[in-house]
């Protein structure tokens, strides 16, 4: 033999070298590939429509619109800090005009008049449009003289006015009247002409946007707009902008979230990588873990993204979430292979475990694509379809990474393993004992389990939350959760159940129930009132004398008011205005935000302002049609919340029925299926305890994280109670046990310190239901002897 044959490695080494490079290369690039299509092609959904239920009737159906869509969620409120009065309302007086060129926004406004136009017909309909005219003595001679006065005043001013041209029709100035109404002129605090603060040091614009709040990208190029624009008027630099509502909420929120997403999960990958190198010590098997999941993550993307067409954010964020349990596969299969077989062969040990166990926890997700929501089925099928991937992937794909001459690292910890190896016999009476105590405590604590108000998943702080109702209430700016909802097949309808309205609204202003409300009947007056306003019209003959009467002393020529005589008679002959007359007119503008078209027939809205005693305000509504209700918005969410969770909680409890009937099949022993199923039951009751405990009342994402504790601690229990063939291989599966567990809990426990509400309630509930699980799981699973051990006795 010579030394080139002595140096040649064998044949089936070399080919076995180029199998393991070639699939790892193959499988690396398949997933870049991937990653970047899906990050150019993939449309994410922010909104939270799709995980609400649609609701049980039109009232909720349409609440669930106005959530999403409503007026409300297109106000903007602007405050100016910063310099003395006159600078800032300079300042307010610039950004006004400033924001009102382009189509970005529907109004704007800061306190002052404004610009006002002449709409001919608009003008035309002055009259029939003021509900001031009836038993209002306008036309008499006295308040005619009164008029005159005042426009000859006009009239030697120097400023400008589109309406000197209008004198001779409208003397009485009820068009400029009907405007300045409109122009939304409330009992709010103002400083050198602008809106302020009660205190004064803030001065106040409104801002309505073209686009909804959940509009994210578009709102997020306006709040954009909005900084720049300050920022070039603000020369000084002494002044500071605050933006507040729901549409600064969304892109502050998205912002938020993708910072603290983006930090945390570097941190948690970072962690996990530490956690698995210095268990194994072997470099390579920080990429063999991630694979796995990386393939379950892509395929669960494009298969949910072609079956639905869109991916909504809570489904990637919550899914890759859930498929968190499918890096626990890798691990088992590293804590398996021993020195005397392969990865195959080890991996085929485990499979029988491994697979039961994913196929159970699928079973639950199996369930969720069942129900009737939406959002529910995008994250069953996203979680399904990636547990599959991860797991057939880790069978049939990871062993195969492997060179044939691979020699498994040496396992570290293995000291803590030797004592779990020996259980304490009065472990498991210890923690039921533990477990019992703290479920009857939680039960007997006045603290709530369920917290169903939709505020709680918001990620913004208390802070920006309590300054955007502080300067609604500086504003008397409408609530956005608290209006009274009217219902009729006609809009005609909904006008005259908003005049029977009036009185009531009058009167709980004047007892401080509220302190006011925006009505569309005061921009659209009902036909029925238009023509009681027609009726009071006075008659030609009658208008002439009074205004003659007034024209003494004044000086006006004799016929000088012939047309505004001869508008109010053909004001007495016009047909009533109705909503469909107003399109392209400036009152359609003013009309669009409360009236919506709906299946049945049309909806308005009375916005109210801030509402003292919401109750009270209710019952005075029963005398009136049914169709008139008084809506807490907050209030309606959280019981379609309530609905949604109760619901959930039936299909996740039939899933875990699904799960004992498999395990029954698959085990072959009913009495092992439970004893599988019943400390994971004990640990899911006792993290619920603990988090009502600790004040954390639980929501639906709470619900989604215990489905994760479900998946997790069937695993455990699995391989707790699983058969091994001898003493190394059951401490190598309490190895790769301890592993998944602490990797799992000290990433959920990194989560749970986010500032995001939902991300700390994941992080919360999966750190505290991990932890139980494992213990559990641990002290009260049966664990058969090791075939050697039964040999050697």
């Amino acid at each position: 033999m010579n030394k080139a044959e002595t140096a040649s490695p064998p044949v089936s080494t070399v080919s076995v070298k180029i199998k393991h490079s070639s699939l790892l290369s193959a499988w690396l690039s398949i997933l870049i590939i991937c990653g970047w299509w899906l990050s150019q092609h993939t449309h994410l959904r922010t909104d939270l429509s799709l995980f609400l239920p649609e609701g049980n009737s039109a009232q909720q159906q349409f609440l669930l619109s106005e959530l999403h869509q409503g007026y409300a969620t297109r106000l903007l409120l602007l405050a100016i800090g910063g310099g003395d009065a006159r600078q800032r309302a300079s300042l307010s007086q610039s950004l006004l005009g400033a924001l009102r060129k382009g189509n970005d926004f529907r109004r704007v406004e800061n306190g002052t008049p404004g610009d006002l136009e002449v709409d001919p017909r608009l003008f035309e309909y002055r009259y029939l449009l003021s509900p001031e005219i009836p038993g209002n003595p306008t036309f008499t001679a006295g308040r005619l003289t009164d008029d005159f006065k005042a426009r000859l005043r006009e009239l030697g001013s120097p400023i400008p006015t589109p309406f000197k041209a209008l004198l001779p029709r409208d003397p009485t100035g009820a068009y400029q009247a009907m405007l300045n109404r409109w122009q939304m002129q409330r009992e709010v605090t103002r400083s050198e002409g602008v809106w302020s603060s009660r205190q004064g040091d803030l001065a106040i614009l409104l801002a309505e946007t073209g686009e909804s709040g959940l509009a994210i990208d578009r709102q997020q190029s306006m709040l954009e707009r909005i900084n720049k624009t300050f920022e070039q008027l603000d020369t000084s630099g002494e002044h500071k902008l605050i933006i507040s509502g729901p549409a600064a909420f969304s892109v502050q929120s998205k912002h938020i979230i993708e910072h603290e997403s983006r930090l945390l999960s570097l941190i948690a990958s970072l962690a996990i990588a530490l956690m698995l190198f210095l268990a194994y010590r072997h470099i390579p098997y920080l990429l063999y873990a991630a694979l796995p999941l990386l393939t379950a993550v892509m395929t669960s993307i494009l298969v949910t993204g072609w079956i639905f067409k869109e991916l909504h954010g809570i489904t990637l964020a919550f899914g890759i979430t859930l498929l968190g349990v499918s890096l626990d596969y890798p691990v088992h299969l590293f804590s398996h292979i021993e020195r005397r077989d392969s990865p195959v062969k080890a991996m085929k040990r485990i499979w029988q475990t491994l697979r039961l166990g994913v196929f159970t926890t699928c079973l639950g997700y199996l369930v969720l694509v069942t129900t009737a929501f939406e959002g529910l089925k995008q994250l069953g099928i996203f979680t399904l379809i990636g547990l599959l991937t991860a797991a057939f992937s880790s069978r049939y794909l990871l062993p195969h990474l492997y060179p044939k001459t691979f020699e498994p690292p040496q396992l570290r910890g293995t000291r803590l393993v030797s004592v779990l190896a020996h259980r304490d016999r009065r472990l498991p009476f210890t923690l039921i004992s533990i477990t019992l105590l703290l479920v009857a405590w939680s039960a007997f604590s006045p603290q709530r389990l369920w917290n169903d108000d939709i505020t709680v998943l918001s990620p913004l702080p208390p802070s920006l939350i309590a300054q955007d109702r502080s300067l609604r209430q500086q504003l008397e700016a409408d609530e956005t959760n608290q209006m009274i909802l009217l219902r009729g097949r006609e809009i005609e309808q909904l006008l005259q159940q908003c005049e029977s309205l009036r009185p009531i609204i009058n009167n709980a202003v004047d007892e401080r129930l509220l302190n006011g409300a925006t009505m569309l009947c005061d921009y659209l007056p009902s036909q029925q009132t238009q023509r009681i306003i027609q009726s009071h019209l006075p008659e030609t003959e009658h208008l002439n004398e009074q205004v003659q009467l007034s024209l003494k002393n004044l000086p006006f020529h004799q016929h000088a008011f012939t047309p505004f005589i001869e508008d109010i008679a053909s004001s007495r002959l016009l047909v009533p205005m109705t909503y469909d007359m107003t399109a392209g007119t400036q009152l359609r503008d003013l009309l669009t935000p409360y009236i919506r078209k709906t299946a049945d027939g049309w909806a308005g809205l009375v916005p109210l302002q801030h509402v003292v005693d919401g109750d009270a305000l209710s019952q005075r509504l029963l005398h009136l049609e049914p169709d008139v209700k008084f809506v807490n918005l907050s209030r309606e969410t959280s019981e379609l919340i309530g609905n949604f969770r109760q619901i959930t909680l039936q299909y996740v409890l039939f899933g875990v029925c699904l799960m004992l009937v498999v395990l029954w099949m698959g085990l072959k022993s009913l009495r092992r299926a439970i004893s599988i199923l019943l400390p994971i039951a004990l640990a899911i009751v006792l993290t619920a305890s603990l988090l009502k405990l600790t004040g954390e009342a639980m929501n639906l994402f709470h619900l989604i994280s215990l489905m994760l504790v479900l998946g997790i601690s069937l695993d455990y229990s699995l391989f707790f109670s699983r058969k091994p063939l001898d003493l190394n291989e059951r401490k190598g599966t309490l190895h790769a046990l301890g592993v998944c567990a602490l990797s799992t809990v000290t990433v959920f426990s990194i989560l749970a310190t986010s500032s995001i509400p939902v991300l700390h309630s994941i992080g919360m509930t999966v750190s505290i239901g991990v932890t139980s699980s494992f213990l559990l799981t641990y002290a009260l699973s049966k664990s058969p002897a090791p075939e050697s051990s039964r040999l050697q006795q």
